[in-house]
């Protein structure tokens, strides 16, 4: 479906850490989805980088080092005012590694009354204490913002505690990691890498993905390695770090001092992360503070029993699988001991790694899939771009097929003269610029017939009375199998734009257009050839004995489990056509929209 918008992402984790590998999946979903998308940065090139621009992301890069200069980051607003009248974006989306990134951009969006939305990787009380000074100014944001997302609810609970979050504002989306950590682990790879660092056969691998930082809790590590060279189990055992980082240097130092140097390798920087997961047996994240890390997801999607520390979004991701030791900076030694006990009972037990590793296998794949969260904070996305005094009803699933209708605009309801508009309820009143006298169904009307249409996906349904196709697109788009009847598609010009449309959404072989009038259509279509109808629209004739003889129509016709939407109940002639429906004895309900919906189902 053709779409609108321009969407910014704006972040301060330019290469590989959770937040820029977070970006990278949004961004690319963005652009699959057919959106104008740039990424402001500060510069990089890698694989994500690339691949993010083979598929028409632009990248704005920031003249500065986000992760080196946060002076400039939380004052100077010149960088992000550039890039925001530059590119003029529909939307920002701040995507931060903690509660103050990109303040200073946040600023600047501020200034110019751009719409936006704050993504945060990373929240800890620690950082309140830090940028207490700032505390007032991140509340102001976080009103002003269309959406905040945490990605755990620990992390929700300490924006809302410590970092100014209104109580009623903000939501969690669990993270989620793409297809290839889910598949089987590969032999060949496994021997490949494990023989490249020699790691025989019957070693036991403990593998670490993470930024070589104390945060991330290498020193735990080494503490319990060298209680664990006493064990029975040593000679078994491998240890192998990816990941870049400033402790580098001095954990090299430290291996080689251990005399451990054969067993304990730093990788560096890896793009081949599920290659080691194939390769590992045990996965060990003792981290002192975290968002929800993706290392420990991708190891449990890969069947990896996990040992993690007890922090931050950990026990919300393991859940009851794997281990949670004792967090670092509460208890440093009962973390070192829990890690040595449970890397020699594991080790020692094979069916024991196994079976831990296929509990948490399930959890990922129940939990962490990549496509939900795409799909979830795309759909946040949606709701923020809706225009101003647009309303769609909460809990329902979003699109916005505005794009493929260019002569959609707000009507001015003072000027139209039907009894029945009801003038006073706060919404925009859609009309198209060549008839205004007509207006559409407005927006939560046009998601409520999406929503219960999306339960009829591949079967038949019904509408009477498609005007432009502005409620047909919303049938077609929830996947249904359309036959749509108006008088008005007798007209060229009416059949040309409602065919344009439905073109453009990607529906129109999805949808029959049958020129004439209900009810006398309605029979005819239904038996050429014989039909039945799951879900029935009837928003035609307003007048009585229309509705009614509609209803009577429909009715003959309407599948066992039928649903029947009707439009414009605050018409009382269009009231009755429902009545119809419950005293055959259908259930009944009214959905108080701005013109009336109700309902009727049966099944």
């Amino acid at each position: 479906m053709k779409v609108c918008g321009h969407i910014l992402l704006y972040t301060d984790d330019p290469d590989a850490g959770g937040v820029a590998q977070y970006n990278h999946a949004i961004l690319c979903a963005l652009a699959h989805r057919g959106y104008k998308v740039t990424c402001a940065q500060s510069r990089a090139d890698n694989p994500l980088i690339r691949r993010q621009a083979d598929l028409g992301v632009r990248h704005a890069w920031l003249g500065f080092d986000t992760g080196k200069d946060l002076q400039r980051a939380l004052t100077n607003t010149a960088d992000a005012a550039a890039v925001f009248d530059a590119a003029r974006p529909d939307l920002v989306i701040f995507s931060n590694c903690c509660p103050v990134s990109n303040l200073a951009a946040k600023r600047a969006a501020v200034e110019r009354r751009l719409p936006f939305v704050i993504v945060e990787g990373f929240v800890a009380p620690y950082l309140a204490q830090m940028f207490a000074g700032i505390l007032d100014e991140l509340g102001r944001h976080y009103a002003l913002a269309k959406a905040v997302i945490a990605v755990s609810n620990e992390n929700l609970d300490w924006l809302h505690q410590a970092c100014g979050l209104p109580a009623d504002t903000g939501q969690v989306i669990y993270y989620g990691r793409p297809a290839r950590y889910f598949t089987a682990r590969d032999p060949a790879t496994r021997q490949r890498l494990r023989e490249s660092i020699g790691v025989p056969a019957d070693g036991v691998l403990c593998f670490t993905a993470g930024r070589l930082e104390q945060i991330k809790g290498y020193q735990y590590q080494l503490a319990a390695i060298r209680l664990l060279q006493a064990s029975t189990i040593w000679p078994r055992l491998y240890f192998a770090w990816a990941g870049p980082g400033g402790l580098e240097g001095q954990l090299s130092d430290a291996i080689r001092q251990m005399g451990v140097a054969g067993q304990v390798t730093l990788l560096g920087q890896r793009w081949d992360v599920a290659d080691w997961l194939d390769a590992a047996d045990i996965f060990v994240l003792p981290s002192e503070a975290e968002g929800m890390p993706l290392a420990v997801m991708e190891a449990m999607a890969k069947g990896l029993p996990v040992i993690a520390s007890a922090v931050s979004g950990i026990p919300e991701e393991l859940g009851e699988t794997g281990k949670l030791v004792a967090p670092p900076r509460t208890d440093p030694q009962a973390t070192i001991r829990e890690l040595v006990a449970t890397i020699e009972s594991w080790a020692a037990d094979g069916a024991l790694r196994r079976s831990l590793g296929e509990a948490c296998r399930e959890r990922a794949r129940a939990m962490f899939r990549e496509e939900r969260m795409v799909d979830e904070t795309i759909q946040v996305f949606e709701r923020a771009l809706l225009p101003p005094d647009d309303y769609v009803a909460p809990g329902l699933r979003v699109v916005r097929p505005d794009a493929c209708f260019p002569h959609m605009a707000i009507g001015d309801r003072r000027t139209n003269s039907w009894p029945y508009l009801r003038r006073q309820v706060p919404h925009n009143w859609y009309v198209d610029r060549r008839w205004p006298a007509i207006g559409f169904l407005s927006r939560d009307e046009a998601h409520l017939l999406y929503n219960n249409a999306l339960q009829f996906g591949g079967r038949r349904a019904l509408e009477i009375g498609c005007f432009l196709g502005w409620s047909t697109c919303y049938l077609a788009l929830a996947g249904v199998e359309l036959d749509a009847i108006d008088p008005l598609l007798a007209k060229a010009d009416f059949l040309e734009s409602v065919s344009a449309s439905l073109d453009a959404a990607g529906v129109r072989r999805a949808v029959h257009l049958h020129p004439g009038s209900s009810p006398g259509l309605v029979q005819e279509v239904a038996t050429r050839p014989e039909r039945r109808w799951a879900l029935i629209f009837i928003d035609g004739d307003h007048q009585r004995p229309g509705p009614v003889q509609d209803a009577m129509a429909c009715a003959a016709f309407a599948e066992a489990d039928a649903m029947v939407l009707f439009h414009d109940l605050a018409a009382p002639d269009v009231a009755q056509g429902l009545d119809y429906f419950r005293d055959q004895g259908w259930q009944t309900m009214i959905y108080h929209t701005m013109q009336i919906m109700g309902v009727a189902w049966r099944g």
